[in-house]
């Protein structure tokens, strides 16, 4: 009966000598190696969670300041001014919505960043933009923070549909708001009649 040696760490294709541990069961069977994985999991997904409700919050008080602003300033626009000045309205309110998107973007490159995720800015900001958008990873973040990137797509798909919600309002009260404007250019002044 043959006798096999145990296999023998190589250094720069130089055996040592020295015996490699073999053990029979993986990483992961190990009961230290599952609470390792459990707390990684649970620390990204509190970090990407935590970073979620902060994107989510500014969205809402963001959104929620270009919306007062704009019905007051249509109010204002509906007794006293010409029709290109509901454009302007309108393309403010409109560059103002990107912005909100932008600054979002730019809350989760920071967090990227500042939690040492992704430890170049150019590099941060364009994983945050491509996953934020859901456009997917340009590239994989370490395995500890694998459940980062899904919870910037749910909260980019969440703002940009709450952001398409208020085009649609915004859109009707800008045609309201054009109608009234061009309605009272069109009608005679009431001592002509």
């Amino acid at each position: 009966m043959a006798t096999s040696n145990p296999p023998h760490i190589v250094v720069s294709g130089v055996s040592t000598g020295a015996p490699v541990a073999q053990t029979s069961a993986t990483t992961e069977d190990a009961p230290e190696s599952k609470l390792a994985v459990e707390s990684q999991m649970m620390s990204d997904f509190m970090f990407g969670g935590s970073i979620l409700v902060v994107v989510v919050m500014f969205h809402a008080f963001a959104t929620r300041y270009i919306t007062s602003v704009f019905l007051q300033r249509s109010q204002t626009l509906t007794a006293h001014a010409a029709p290109w000045r509901a454009d302007l309205l309108f393309a403010l309110t409109l560059t103002s919505l990107l912005s909100v998107h932008l600054v979002e973007i730019l809350i989760w490159t920071a967090a990227l960043v500042y939690a040492d995720v992704v430890r170049d800015w150019s590099k941060a900001a364009y994983f945050a933009s491509n996953c934020y958008t859901a456009l997917g990873e340009p590239f994989s973040l370490p395995r500890a923070w694998r459940l980062v990137p899904p919870i910037m797509a749910i909260s980019g798909i969440f703002t940009f549909a709450w952001t398409a919600s208020l085009l649609v309002d915004f859109v009707s009260r800008y045609n309201d708001l054009r109608a009234a404007i061009l309605a009272r250019h069109r009608k005679p002044p009431a001592d002509q009649k």
